[in-house]
């Protein structure tokens, strides 16, 4: 079951209003990216909550937060960045529920890296040609073409630490 959501890369919050129209009772986290356009007033104009946040930097959350990450042309954006993308997937990971998701779109090169990325950290990863996929898996924005969907599964070790403290 999916609840609290995190759209890495917001743009104007379409991600949230998709949920909405959908009425999937979720809560959203939508993220502007520090060096990217300035939509934050647009998403928070339209009743959305939203922050700008370095993705070099640590997000400030606790760990295990999110059901599901949404990250559409980030890896692109942050390729060009001194970021380095095994940094943001060990935060990614860190953030992600065991058992969550993550969802990235972006230019095929780029979702190659990040299937390398995330085998590192032992996620599930499959790349799915949105153009060419079945029916019932559309993408909302054509500009990016390929998706890679990653399914985090937890090591049994690190399971079992998580029960014994009381967050699994």
């Amino acid at each position: 079951m999916v609840r609290n959501v995190m759209d890495m890369n917001a743009h104007y919050g379409g991600l949230n209003a998709a949920f909405l129209e959908e009425m999937k009772s979720v809560w959203v986290m939508n993220v502007v990216p520090i060096r990217a356009r300035n939509t934050l007033p647009l998403i928070l104009d339209r009743g959305f909550p939203g922050v700008f946040h370095d993705w070099c930097e640590p997000f400030p959350t606790y760990p295990r937060t999110y059901d599901l990450l949404h990250a559409n042309g980030l890896l692109s954006h942050l390729t060009s960045e001194r970021c380095s993308l095994m940094e943001l997937f060990v935060e990614m990971d860190r953030i992600l529920r065991p058992e969550g998701w993550v969802v990235i779109s972006d230019k095929l090169g780029v979702i190659e890296l990040a299937r390398a990325h995330a085998t590192r950290v032992r996620w599930d990863a499959r790349v799915i040609d949105v153009q060419n996929a079945p029916e019932g898996l559309k993408a909302t924005d054509v500009n990016f073409g390929f998706e890679l969907e990653m399914n985090y599964r937890q090591h049994p070790q690190c399971q079992k630490r998580s029960q014994r403290v009381g967050d699994g």
